[in-house]
């Protein structure tokens, strides 16, 4: 099949929704094991057989590292956007950097995990592979998502392909999420090397049946005049002078913090507050229960919408409330007699923040489509890339205060001591699995409440913060409403057709 560029004009083809929508699922099931297990893997296994003196001096480098890289990998964010929106080729405008961000993302994905030196040697390793891996799945993201806006601006058919995507996106992350923490305890070095080669690979192949029989839409003439004639400045002009871009990116960087710190202390919450040998048992059940409440979040907010016509803003509201209190709960639970045996009760009050936070995240994604819908409404340009890049940029931000608060409360908690002698075992007793979960679980259960309560605070009452402030944003500050967006999707089609007929 020839590779040029191919487009479509009414309504989206099957094959292309599809391709584009389970594609999602091997690709941020990479992204999510990279997300949750890489520094777990540097943790405990890439800074393993040190002093503990020499564990936390590495291990504060790459943390700082990491948080750096983070933050300039956001700035790159719209550099790559301004540079999609600039080189449009013959096979289009989005599937060049879709294959060529897949391609090298995922050799790169798999030599962070299989080339392995020792000390510090490790420690440049990682800093030289992680910056690769950051620039090379941005190549990959940016172009990806910003796809999805230009599939379409009908609201309807814009809800059912986000949502599929998030279900597709979520069961990879589940997959991924539930599985790994089963089998590693023990023998985490061998589980996250197959482990990364098998995400690598299914990334890889699902990225080029999507460049291969992908079809991007047509779009008017103008707007594709404008794109090329872009300047690096206009990337920020958008958020200047669009206040719903604006308003919408400062929503979803809270949003994106708030919503990813439970995640950034991953096996560590469950090894610290479970022990070692069952730690990864009970994350298998919580991953479940993450499963379960984001699906029935994916299936419920269609109904909501569609079936009762209940407004964004109102459900934006409820998803917001259920989150904050539910993480109130989360917090209180370490404060309880015998926690372990009340871990069901976790587990309920855990579905609601999870079942919050889906149908907030699929919301703020509409959001954002909307803005651009809004930015082209108002000023003839979409700029899908650079706006999708803005996202982007705010998730890096995000993922690195992140970084930063799992250092902080692990240094201050002083259960990095824990994990050091975690790390050495594994290091020094290789495929002797019972003895290792035996002897790291007497490091675990060695752990002080007071301890456990500082982690809690890191990992519970900062998110319930930040999704305060991100409702509050949104609530007072982002006008777009069903209503209003459709008037401009009436408008934005008479002038397509008017346009389309004088080409």
């Amino acid at each position: 099949m020839k590779l040029t560029n191919r487009t479509f004009t009414g309504d989206v083809p099957k094959l292309t929704k599809w391709l584009y929508t389970s594609s999602g699922m091997f690709r941020d099931g990479l992204y999510q094991f990279i997300s949750l297990f890489l520094m777990t893997f540097v943790q405990f296994c890439g800074l393993g057989d040190t002093t503990f003196e020499e564990y936390l001096a590495m291990y504060g480098v790459i943390t700082a590292v990491v948080i750096v890289l983070r933050v300039w990998d956001g700035i790159n964010d719209p550099l790559m956007g301004f540079i999609i929106e600039k080189c449009h080729f013959k096979t289009g405008k989005y599937r060049p950097w879709i294959f060529l961000g897949a391609l090298s993302n995922s050799i790169v994905s798999i030599m962070m995990f299989w080339v392995m030196p020792t000390g510090w040697a490790y420690v440049a390793f990682f800093c030289v592979f992680y910056f690769l891996w950051d620039f090379t799945f941005t190549m990959n993201d940016i172009a990806f998502w910003s796809v999805l806006p230009n599939l379409t601006n009908e609201e309807k058919v814009r809800n059912n392909i986000t949502t599929i995507l998030s279900i597709f996106i979520s069961i990879g992350t589940f997959a991924v999420g539930g599985i790994v923490p089963l089998v590693s305890a023990g023998n985490q070095e061998l589980t996250y090397k197959i482990t990364a080669l098998v995400c690598s690979i299914l990334f890889l192949a699902s990225q080029m049946l999507l460049v291969i029989f992908m079809k991007e839409r047509q779009i008017p003439q103008s707007l594709e005049k404008n794109s090329e004639n872009m300047k690096f400045k206009d990337i920020f002009s958008v958020v200047i002078k669009n206040d719903q871009i604006r308003y919408s990116i400062i929503a979803i960087l809270f949003y994106y913090l708030g919503s990813s710190i439970l995640v950034a202390a991953g096996l560590n919450y469950f090894y610290f507050n479970f022990g070692y040998k069952e730690g990864g048992t009970y994350q298998l059940y919580f991953t479940i229960v993450y499963a379960a409440a984001t699906i029935i979040g994916q299936a419920v907010y269609p109904l909501l919408v569609n079936k009762l016509k209940w407004k964004r803003k109102r459900i934006l509201e409820i998803s917001y409330i259920v989150s904050m209190c539910a993480y109130i709960f989360l917090f209180c639970y370490v404060f309880m007699p015998d926690y372990k045996a009340l871990f069901p009760l976790l587990c309920v009050f855990a579905f609601f923040a999870f079942f919050g936070q889906t149908i907030v995240s699929l919301i703020i994604y509409i959001m954002i489509q909307d803005s651009i819908d809004y930015n082209e409404y108002k000023f003839n340009e979409r700029r899908e890339s650079a706006i999708f890049s803005l996202r982007a940029f705010t998730a890096k931000i995000a993922s690195s205060l992140q970084q930063l608060v799992l250092y902080i409360f692990l240094s201050a908690s002083s259960l990095l001591a824990i994990s050091n002698g975690i790390a050495n075992l594994e290091k020094e007793y290789v495929n002797q699995t019972e003895f290792i979960q035996n002897e790291a679980t007497k490091l675990t259960d060695s752990i002080e409440l007071w301890q456990r309560i500082v982690f809690q605070i890191g990992f519970t009452l900062i998110p319930f913060i930040c999704f305060l402030i991100s409702y509050l944003i949104i609530k007072f500050k982002y006008n777009i409403t069903e209503e209003s967006h459709q008037q401009m999707i009436d408008e934005l089609n008479k002038r397509h057709e008017k346009e389309i007929e004088h080409e």
